[in-house]
């Protein structure tokens, strides 16, 4: 299968795998890890700006090292690399 075809089908899976984790979040709205699992899913479907703010929602309730890593990674491929390394070092200083 083309690279484009097997894009446009990770896209195409990560955009049900949303529209589903959105209904759970209806009755689960400060879940910090459902939060984060929706920006991871919105970064796959190259939604950039609801991942960045589902990953700063999730971490607003609860820090993780992954939900820094994550977010760090987005705004680096944003060319936020200011925002980007403080997140990179919050997740280096966490347990």
């Amino acid at each position: 299968m083309p690279e484009s075809l097997q894009s446009a089908a990770r896209q195409e899976e990560a955009l049900k795998r949303i529209e589903r984790a959105a209904h759970w979040l209806l009755e689960r709205e400060r879940d910090a890890q459902l939060l984060a699992t929706l920006g991871r899913l919105c970064a796959q479907a190259e939604l950039w700006g609801k991942a960045q703010s589902f990953l700063e929602a999730s971490l607003s309730f609860e820090e993780s090292r992954s939900a820094h890593l994550e977010l760090a990674r987005l705004e680096e491929r944003l060319g936020q690399t200011s925002a980007a390394q403080r997140h990179y070092r919050r997740a280096a200083e966490l347990p």
